[in-house]
């Protein structure tokens, strides 16, 4: 059976047919199994597939984690019989199916390709055909001489694309999908052309399913006007609340006004993780780069990069669903799992016990950061101030590798404070994208040094290191 696709009907637009047969005035309904489907259209039955269909079918707006459950399910059951798996689903839903399962179907090895329709396979001029045949291709894969792509996709129109980077864009164009933050897996024309640079690597783990999803999670959207004392009733009227995705504006932008930030503190104090995404349909999230931001990372809020509001809420619902620990989910929101997000974002971060002229603390590199896939690497401390009240004072920071390797360089940047008002008490953002690149090369340990001439006193130093996937 190693030569056949599994066909998953979930439900949607492109099984429907006429509930009067011949009738093309007559209703539409749902198929009652794949020959009413692939009957007026014998190219289908030329395939080598098998056929499994909900019961019952499914509506798209209808779609929660149990239906997600249920489609992990089938295909971990199937999974050893078949070369690869197409899933018949509804577009409206379509983008939060795709995301949510890369994140359920683990050490995927086999490609599983959603498709469906605007128009159903009956009607004239539909899109479903096309749609069908060639996922039934890149599903099969080798088999019909296309390259393998071992991962949860969405083909629509004439593009494959990755399924967590997917978003509809269009309730009624045949080119319904797009993916704003990354290209395309595979155009198809004449030819097939899969881009093998693209893809995923192929798993070499064994391949299992994770379907414990958490959803006591919700999307707020920022917008001007928005009260605060709205956000704060609905959030103190849900008990159980989880997780918060915040569509914020432009590069993570959001009100600074004392209420609004009170009601994200009071949040993230309950141990609630609360991440933010633009609005933007294109870009990513760069928390600090505006005041309008800041804000919101001194309030514990996670920066969700550029990942799809799909994606962003499926990941969110998958990891809480892995673990209690709402510092551990922060920090994998972070990290790309299974090409979400275009970046990792790493935060180390150092508390100080006591005032002190020399003030060290240091990290090791993860793993997974080579030099090269560096992106930025800054400093932030936060609310530095001086224990001795003085006009001014320059303070030095230092960053170096083991001491023990050889040649590697020491780096320095002088900041100098001056009073404002009674006392000096600042922010520093510093930014070390090449010296750090270039000690990663040799070193795993960064070490950061303080100094000044006069006791200095902070409340937190973070370290943050962007890089690529």
């Amino acid at each position: 059976m190693l030569d056949k696709v599994l066909i998953i009907n979930t439900g949607g637009t492109i099984g429907m047919v006429h509930s009067e047969k011949g009738n093309t005035m007559s209703p539409l309904r749902p198929a009652e199994n794949w020959n009413e489907i692939a009957k007026e259209h014998p190219v289908l039955k030329g395939f080598a597939t098998d056929y499994y269909q909900f019961h019952p079918l499914v509506d798209s707006s209808d779609i929660n984690p149990e239906s997600w459950t249920k489609m992990a399910q089938v295909i971990e059951t199937n999974y050893n019989n078949y070369r690869g798996f197409v899933l018949l689903h509804g577009t409206d839903t379509m983008s939060y199916t795709a995301s949510a399962l890369s994140f359920m179907l683990k050490n995927l090895d086999k490609p599983v390709i959603i498709t469906g329709a605007q128009v159903p396979l009956e009607k004239p001029r539909s899109d479903a055909l096309q749609n069908l045949v060639t996922a039934i291709q890149i599903a099969g894969n080798e088999f019909y001489g296309i390259r393998l792509v071992p991962e949860v996709c969405i083909f629509f129109r004439d593009t494959l694309l990755r399924g967590n980077r997917s978003r509809k864009n269009d309730a009624r164009n045949y080119f319904g999908f797009s993916s704003p933050n990354y290209p395309s897996l595979a155009e198809a024309g004449a030819e097939l052309g899969i881009k093998k640079n693209k893809l995923l690597k192929k798993s070499k783990g064994t391949f299992h399913i994770e379907t414990a999803l958490d959803d006591r999670v919700i999307i707020i959207e920022i917008f001007p006007g928005l009260k605060p004392s709205y956000l704060k009733n609905i959030f103190e009227s849900i008990g159980d609340l989880k997780g918060v995705i915040l569509k914020t504006y432009g590069n993570g932008n959001a009100p600074t006004n004392v209420d609004f930030i009170d009601v994200i503190n009071s949040l993230t104090s309950r141990g609630i993780v609360v991440i933010n995404i633009t609005q933007c349909t294109t870009g990513t999230v760069k928390m600090g780069m505006y005041e309008a931001s800041i804000k919101l990372v001194d309030a514990g809020v996670v920066s969700g990069l550029d990942l799809t509001p799909e994606a962003a809420l499926t990941k969110l619902m998958y990891l809480l669903g892995k673990t209690e620990d709402s510092e551990e989910v922060k920090k994998l929101m972070s990290i790309d799992i299974c090409g979400e997000q275009t970046l990792n974002h790493y935060n180390f971060k150092f508390t100080q016990n006591s005032p002190a002229k020399i003030c060290k603390f240091s990290f090791e590199i993860p793993k997974e950061i080579a030099g090269g896939d560096m992106i930025e690497a800054a400093l932030r401390i936060k609310n530095l101030s001086l224990k001795n009240k003085i006009d001014k004072i320059n303070i030095r920071i230092s960053i170096e590798g083991d001491n023990f390797i050889e040649n590697i360089e020491k780096f320095q940047s002088i900041k100098t404070l001056k009073k404002n008002k009674d006392n000096i008490n600042e922010d520093i953002l510093l930014n070390f994208n090449k010296c750090v690149k270039k000690i990663a090369e040799e070193s795993r340990v960064i070490k950061i040094t303080l100094e000044s001439d006069e006791s200095i006193v902070w409340g937190d130093a973070v370290f943050s290191i962007y890089s690529e996937c």
